[in-house]
C-alpha cells in the first residue's frame, strides 16, 4: 500500500511538470501571435499611408498640367524660386501645405503637398549642349517644379514624405 501512494505522488509531479511545459509553450505562442499581429498592423498602416502620399503627388502633378503652370505661383502652397541659404520650404513650419483629396472616405487624415518652382531647365536634358548656358535654346527650356507630399501622422502612426520633380 505504501508503494502505491509513492507511485501516485510521482505521477502527480510528472503531470504537473507536463502541464507547466504546455502552459509555457502556449504562452510563448500567444506572445508570438501578438507580435506578428502588431507587425502586420504597422505594415498595413505604412502601405496605406504611402498610397495616400503617392495619390497626393499625382494630384499635385495634375494641378500643374495647365497651359501655364508658372502662373500658379504665389497661390497657397505653390512657391516661387527659393532664396539661397533659406530653410527648405518642406522643412519650414511656416510653409502652407495643400490638403489632398482623400482617395477613400474613412482612411484618416488626408495627405498634404506643396509645390516649388525651380526655374526653367533643359528638357529633355539632351536637347541642348549644356556645357555653356549661352548654347541652350529657348525652346529647350521647360518650367521645372519640385513636389513634396507628406502624410499627416498622429502619435504612433507611420509618417511618409515623398518628393518628385515635374516638368511639362
Amino acid at each position: 500500500m505504501n508503494r502505491s501512494i509513492q507511485q501516485r505522488g510521482v505521477a502527480l509531479v510528472v503531470v504537473l511538470l507536463l502541464l507547466l511545459a504546455i502552459t509555457l509553450v502556449a504562452t510563448s505562442s500567444m506572445q508570438s501571435g501578438i507580435i506578428q499581429e502588431k507587425i502586420t498592423a504597422n505594415l498595413y498602416d505604412q502601405i496605406s499611408t504611402s498610397q495616400q502620399v503617392e495619390a497626393a503627388l499625382l494630384e499635385a502633378e495634375q494641378r500643374l498640367t495647365v497651359a501655364d503652370p508658372v502662373a500658379l505661383i504665389d497661390n497657397a502652397g505653390i512657391y516661387d524660386l527659393a532664396v539661397p541659404g533659406a530653410t527648405e520650404r518642406w522643412l519650414d513650419a511656416e510653409s502652407v501645405w495643400i490638403d489632398a483629396t482623400l482617395p477613400t472616405a474613412g482612411v484618416g487624415e488626408p495627405a498634404q503637398y506643396l509645390i516649388e518652382y525651380l526655374g526653367d531647365w533643359p528638357h529633355p536634358p539632351d536637347c541642348a549642349n549644356v556645357a555653356s548656358k549661352d548654347r541652350i535654346s529657348v525652346g529647350c527650356l521647360s518650367p521645372t517644379f519640385r513636389i513634396t507630399a507628406r502624410s499627416v501622422s498622429s502619435a504612433g502612426r507611420s509618417a511618409v514624405i515623398l518628393q518628385s520633380l515635374f516638368r511639362r
